[in-house]
Formats: structure tokens, sequence, C-alpha cells
């Protein structure tokens, strides 16, 4: 029995005493996946650039911030110095770009360089992908994919043909004798968020939303941000996990019942619907727009109207089983997220523009 509790000891001080490098920390969803590994006892190094917002650690201790780029390999060199996890986030998630190969330099040759130095150091690696690398669901299926499916033969955007590409790399260094694990989170609501359909959110409960192109029969795997950390965090020093990959999602749900539902939650104004014509030209319009200003993107891209077209819908049975991943009713997670945007519409206030909302950092 005492040397039960020995080695349960010794086993707890090396989960709590793991050196972790981030990634992406400053992200939507780095920012609560390093307050709760800091929370767990790990000790942790970001890995940010000059213009980094770090603020919403400034109450936490004992964290090291390196300045450094995914794109510049010796950076990582120095940053995973005295390492033994790193879980790598960063990427470029934003719907536009005026440099398309902004995708592919931080999304693929990122992903590149990041499992390059983990191979070369022995480190495992925690690696972020998408469910745009999984792509969408095949047309002549209703079933829900997992992380086995390996993609349809085309892809809509750049952000989901180089998510693919980056989890190619992360698998070419698998083959080579990285230790990885992979997570395809689905798309992923929670407080704090202001991507495309975080925007979408925000309008909806403030009561400005456009509308929706198109029936809105299309099924999307919603998640819950607070599933995503809990999946997350449990693979560590899991060396049984190496090799694998786990879509990381939330309940399969069509995207007109799923913005009515924000809108039923919020008290707000049902979303109106509008031929799919009207969305594609009022999201060229939005894109034409661009060329006038030097940093603001457009609220919707063509792209994401055509990706509305199918469906979207993912099985996370092998987290669940392997992870014991759980799924958050996805009422009960719109209600506190909605929350937060309320609280945060009362302090801030409705225009995006002058939050800030839209803007390339």
């Amino acid at each position: 029995m005492i040397l039960f509790y020995l080695r349960l000891n010794i086993h707890l001080l090396i989960f709590i005493m793991v050196n972790i490098l981030v990634t992406g920390g400053t992200g939507f969803i780095g920012i609560p996946l390093v307050k709760r590994l800091h929370e767990l006892g790990h000790k942790l190094k970001l890995l940010v650039r000059e213009s980094s917002n770090t603020t919403p650690f400034k109450e936490l201790k004992d964290i090291e911030y390196f300045i450094g780029d995914v794109q510049d390999i010796s950076s990582l060199e120095k940053a995973v110095n005295n390492v033994g996890a790193i879980y790598h986030l960063a990427g470029y998630v934003t719907i536009w770009a005026k440099n398309k190969s902004s995708y592919y330099d931080t999304n693929v040759l990122g992903a590149e360089n990041i499992a390059k130095v983990a191979l070369e150091h022995n480190i495992p690696l925690y690696y972020m992908s998408s469910f745009g690398a999984l792509g969408p669901n095949p047309v002549d299926t209703l079933n829900p994919t997992d992380e086995n499916f390996q993609h349809v033969d085309f892809f809509i955007n750049e952000y989901e043909e180089t998510k693919y590409l980056g989890r190619e790399k992360i698998k070419e260094f698998n083959e080579q004798g990285l230790k990885s694990v992979i997570f395809y989170p689905g798309f992923v609501f929670g407080p704090g968020d202001f991507n495309l359909y975080g925007e979408m959110m925000f309008d909806l409960v403030a009561g400005q939303f456009l509308g929706l192109p198109g029936k809105g029969n299309s099924l999307f795997c919603m998640t819950f941000l607070d599933d995503v950390i809990n999946g997350m965090v449990c693979v560590i020093d899991r060396e049984d996990l190496y090799g694998q990959g786990f879509v990381l999602g939330g309940e399969n749900i069509k995207i007109g019942d799923y913005l009515a539902l924000i809108t039923e939650i919020a008290g707000t104004k049902k979303p109106r619907h509008f031929p799919r014509w009207i969305g594609l030209f009022y999201a060229r319009a939005c894109k034409f727009k661009t060329k006038f200003s030097k940093n603001r993107i457009p609220y919707i891209t063509p792209d994401m109207i055509i990706g509305m077209d199918y469906n979207w819908a993912f099985s996370s049975k092998s987290a669940r089983k392997k992870l014991n991943y759980k799924i958050t009713p996805i009422r009960e997670g719109l209600t506190s997220t909605i929350r937060w945007y309320k609280d945060f519409i009362d302090a801030n206030g409705k225009k995006k523009k002058k939050i800030g909302i839209r803007v390339i950092k």
C-alpha cells in the first residue's frame, strides 16, 4: 500500500512539473487552454510576437514569454529549451487575407517547423488541426465523418487546404518517429470569439444580424469551447495516444436551427432567410470593399457561402472512448456564451468598427 501511494505521488509530481511550450496561446482557444494548463500546475512558456496581447494572463504567475514565430525555425529551436511538451495552436484562421501566402506560411510551413523541432528534441507535440483538414462530408452520405476520413477531392478555400496540408506534414513526421496527438475541433463557440461565427453570434445577440442565405439545412458540428479545452489537456503523458487523432466535436445541428436557438436564448429577433444568390452577391461586395481599406477584412466571403451548401457533421466517438470526452448540451453551452456576449455588449456597445471587430491586427 505504501509503495502504491509512493508511485502515485511520484506520478502526480511528474505531471505537475511538465514544462510546456504553447504556440498560439493568445488566440480564442489558446487563452483558455493556457489558463487551464496553469491551473493544473504546469510551467508554461508562450511563443508570442512583440505585438501579441498578453493581458489575459496578467494575473498568472510563472509564465515565460518568448518572442518568436513559427515561420522562424531558429526561434523555435531556442524556445524549446528545457521543454517537455508542445501545444501547437498557432495558425492563420481568418476568412480572408490580402496575401494568400499567409495561409501556407503559417498553417503548413509553421506546422512543418514545429514538427521538425519536436522530433529533433524528442518532445511530444499536441497539434491543433481543424475540421477543415477533414473537409465537408461526402455528398453521398448522411453519416458524420471522423478523424479517419482523409478529405473529399476538393477544397473550398485556402484555410481548409492549408490545414489539410499542415496535418499531412505532421503525419509525415510521425512516420519518422514524432510523438504527436492531433486534435480536430468542430465549429467552436464560446466567450471571446470574434471570427466569422463568433461575429454572427455577436450580431444575433445585438439584434443586428442581416440574415442567413439559403434554407440553412446543412449540418454543422457546433462545439463548446470548454469541451475542447477539457479534451486537449487530458492527453499529457499519454504515450498510448501518440500517432492518433481525435475529433473534439459537439452536437451536429442544422445551421439555421443553430442561429434560431441563439436568438431564442438571447431574446432577440429570429434570423431571416434570403436567397443564396443574394448572399453570394453581398459576399462579393464585402470582398470588393477590402480594396479600399488597408486593415479591414470582409464580413463574409463567397467561399463561406459556398461552404454552407455542404454538411460538416463529425463524430467524437473515439475521443469519448479514449479521452473520456464529454459534450456539453448545446443549449447549456450557448446560454453561458450568450451571457458573455451580452455583458460585452453592455460594456462596449454594438458598433463593431469602434470595438475593433473585423480588423487586421
